[in-house]
């Protein structure tokens, strides 16, 4: 009994360093297999952040081909002053995931007609996708009736000049004759003056049912508006313009018992209205007629 228990005990031991061995072994194989594996991985990655595919190439950028860059947003603005801004824009020979477009997001947004702009990257190939938010104009200035507009006023109080010209007709705007002098330089407009003139447009549109055509400020103490079928003599644009705005409702209807010409409308007080007839009217018609209120 004896000697059979030692060689149990023998041939236990022995398996358990074969077992310990093998484990050991293993162990060593995996250690090698991840080291290998996480070679693999940097050298895979080097190569990969070496590709072409990852660096914008600077000709076709400097020729703006929309393989590299694209341009999206921009009724307004032309292409052409975007691409110069982003020109000016000194690029370092990296990745595309590495680059800053911090500067070139600034320069973009110095032009008149931009709000915001944001500049996408892609890889594969390295290229960008500039977006941009352009102002909305809102008022069309020009010195004369039939002249071609000079300027555009947005509905945040910024002046989009000549060079601009023209803006689309995808949006509505007002025409506003004016010279930009006499105390109402639409160069200083801001948002509150924008805000106060397209308020009344706004109201005269609807208690009218017309259209307003334009605005004649070139004496603002005394400004015109003339809407689809009628002129109106409306004074000064003061807080109490939107309440002269709404007597149109009323007069309008009553334009229509008129066979003489109109000349205009007179809103220029609160309390007193009138109708204008040409001078080659009869000569009962000629004098003003008083709206009852």
């Amino acid at each position: 009994m004896g000697q059979e228990y030692y060689r149990r005990r023998l041939r236990a031991n022995k398996m358990r360093r074969k077992i310990a061995s093998t484990r050991s072994m293993i162990r060593r194989l995996r250690m090698f297999l991840r080291l290998v594996l996480i070679i693999l991985i940097v050298v895979f990655g080097l190569k990969v952040l070496k590709m072409h595919g990852w660096y914008l190439n600077q000709e076709l950028l400097s020729a703006t081909d929309e393989s590299v860059i694209k341009i999206e947003g921009n009724i307004i603005t032309p292409k052409y002053k975007i691409v110069d801004l982003i020109r000016q824009v000194q690029l370092p020979n990296t990745q595309i995931f590495r680059l800053d477009t911090t500067e070139m997001e600034e320069n973009i947004k110095q032009l008149q007609p931009i709000r915001k702009v944001y500049v996408r990257r892609f890889w594969h190939p390295a290229r960008i996708d500039v977006l941009v938010e352009e102002r909305v104009p809102v008022f069309l200035i020009t010195p004369k009736i039939d002249a071609t507009p000079i300027a555009a006023i947005t509905t945040d109080g910024v002046l989009i000049d000549r060079e601009y010209m023209p803006i689309s007709p995808k949006f509505k705007t007002y025409k506003i004759i004016t010279y930009g002098v006499r105390g109402d330089d639409y160069e200083k407009w801001n948002k509150e003056r924008v805000d106060e003139i397209l308020r009344l447009t706004t109201a005269l549109e609807a208690y009218s049912g017309q259209i307003v055509e334009y605005i004649d400020l070139r004496n603002p103490t005394d400004v015109y508006i003339k809407l689809e079928k009628v002129l109106i003599r409306f004074g000064e644009i003061n807080d109490t313009a939107l309440v002269r705005a709404k007597w149109i409702a009323t007069i309008l209807p009553e334009t229509r018992n008129f066979k003489q010409k109109i000349k205009y409308i007179d809103l220029r007080w609160e309390d007193a209205h009138y109708i204008k007839l040409e001078e080659n009217s009869q000569q009962s018609k000629e004098e003003p007629k008083e709206q009852e209120n």
